[in-house]
């Protein structure tokens, strides 16, 4: 899940908002300092850019590790850093297009807040996001799959006797019990995480799983 959201000023580094979802674990620190050094690193580049009078597009920046993904996301309009802390299991495809979608209603809503918080440093007008971006993450949980497998066992058998799914595919739709992630499915079965996700989407077009 997302553990964490952030929307930090590019051109101070200040955090305009943050919210929790979720309260990282004892890994919380090595996290953080992993997060804002990509933050500080962004930024740098933002600023670098601007300096040689270069115009300074989009950018997105996505950070894995084994327990966690971060992921950066510049709006060059607002000039505002929409970033995430989660899972490592979250899809990040799933992240990014939320993500994109705060930042948009960020830009829709407070425009004009952005320009006061630049004057005056107010920004307590920020907090009203907080409501959208629950909705948008559903809580934080919008990026989580847990595949489910929709037939019995005997009649997977079946399947694999009929030549329709290998053993491999047959071994990944064994572990889809609406609690292993892809990448926890990886890690079971010793596979890369792309390799299991090639074989998610194949049992769900033959309606042998179901993906959350």
């Amino acid at each position: 899940m997302i553990y964490k959201v952030y929307l930090i000023d590019g051109d101070s580094s200040i955090s305009l908002l943050e919210l929790t979802f979720k309260e990282l674990k004892k890994i919380q620190d090595d996290i953080l300092t992993g997060f804002f050094n990509a933050i500080n690193k962004t930024i740098d580049l933002v600023h670098e850019a601007m300096t040689k009078g270069r115009r300074v597009n989009e950018m997105n920046r996505v950070l894995g590790s084994e327990d966690s993904t971060i992921f950066i996301y510049y709006h060059p309009i607002s000039r505002v850093l929409f970033c995430s802390i989660s899972d490592a299991d979250d899809n990040t495809e799933k992240i990014k297009e939320v993500i994109h979608k705060i930042a948009n209603r960020f830009w829709k809503k407070h425009k004009s807040d952005l320009k006061v918080y630049r004057s005056t440093t107010e920004k307590s007008r920020f907090n009203t996001l907080k409501a959208d971006i629950e909705n948008l993450t559903i809580g934080g949980h919008v990026a989580e799959e847990f595949p489910k497998l929709l037939v019995v066992k005997n009649v997977l058998e079946k399947v694999l006797s009929m030549g329709m799914i290998s053993d491999i595919d047959f071994q990944v739709a064994i572990q889809c019990t609406c609690k292993n992630s892809p990448l926890k499915i990886s890690r079971i079965l010793n596979k890369k995480r792309s390799e299991i996700i090639d074989v998610l989407k194949k049992l769900e077009q033959l309606d042998i799983i179901k993906i959350k």
